[in-house]
């Protein structure tokens, strides 16, 4: 029996966000799968990728240039995803994954110095958002997409970082540079303060308002379940139903 899976990829290198994926998991309406593919092995992923029906690729301090065989099993599953025409989303690292999948380029940005902190970003609208946000989000980085790939749209940018987020031009895939998963505790322990924190809620809530006022009708539509509360935006994709 085919059962609904929303693929969930943590690519951290030592600690996983367990604390993310556990709020992920209880919001979401399908089953989930937590992969570990740094820490542990990649063989999850590959038995999973068939019922798939969702990827969430995260963050992590690898870079995408360090070609780990682990990445090259990444790509294969992406591409086995893309292939299938599921929502996939990328974060922070996932972002720059995905960008460099499909023939972006990714460099180190302010002279290799990792920086950490809140920043001011405006989302544009497209077929995720449906409207246009500009405020705080965390960010942790130290590399960074600097030309978006050719299928690809800037769909995000800051005054920090030109390319805060792309979406591709017919596939459902998104991607975001911040952390836009970021939970509380991912927040003290990378050195977010509280006050910074509760002013990257402020979207949250814009984008939740939004969300709920929004009615789906009929049999034919892609289903983009947002998840919040996790300290900032968080778009999970769980689903694409067709007809």
């Amino acid at each position: 029996m085919y059962t609904k899976n929303l693929m969930i990829i943590d690519p951290s290198l030592e600690i996983p966000e367990l604390e993310s994926y556990n709020k992920l998991a209880s919001k979401s309406p399908i089953q989930t799968s937590y992969h570990l593919p740094a820490i542990h092995n990649s063989k999850s992923m590959e038995n999973q990728i068939k019922n798939v029906s969702g990827v969430i690729l995260m963050g992590s301090a690898a870079s995408v240039h360090d070609n780990f065989d682990w990445m090259k099993n990444i790509t294969i599953v992406i591409k086995k995803a893309i292939e299938k025409k599921v929502p996939i989303l990328g974060i922070c690292f996932g972002h720059q994954f995905l960008a460099h999948i499909f023939g972006g380029k990714i460099k180190l940005l302010w002279n290799s110095k990792k920086k950490i902190g809140i920043r001011k970003v405006k989302l544009n609208n497209n077929n995720l958002l449906k409207s246009t946000f500009e405020d705080y989000l965390i960010y942790s980085h130290q590399e960074g997409v600097v030309e978006c790939p050719t299928d690809f749209t800037i769909s995000g940018s800051s005054s920090m970082v030109e390319i805060e987020a792309i979406s591709h031009k017919h596939l459902p895939i998104w991607s975001f540079q911040t952390h836009i998963e970021a939970s509380n505790i991912f927040a003290e322990r990378i050195g977010i303060n509280q006050n910074d924190f509760k002013k990257v809620q402020q979207i949250n809530f814009k984008v939740e308002a939004l969300h709920k006022k929004r009615i789906i009708p009929g049999k034919y539509f892609r289903m983009f379940i947002l998840v919040f509360g996790l300290g900032a935006l968080t778009m999970a994709i769980i689903g694409y139903i067709l007809s």
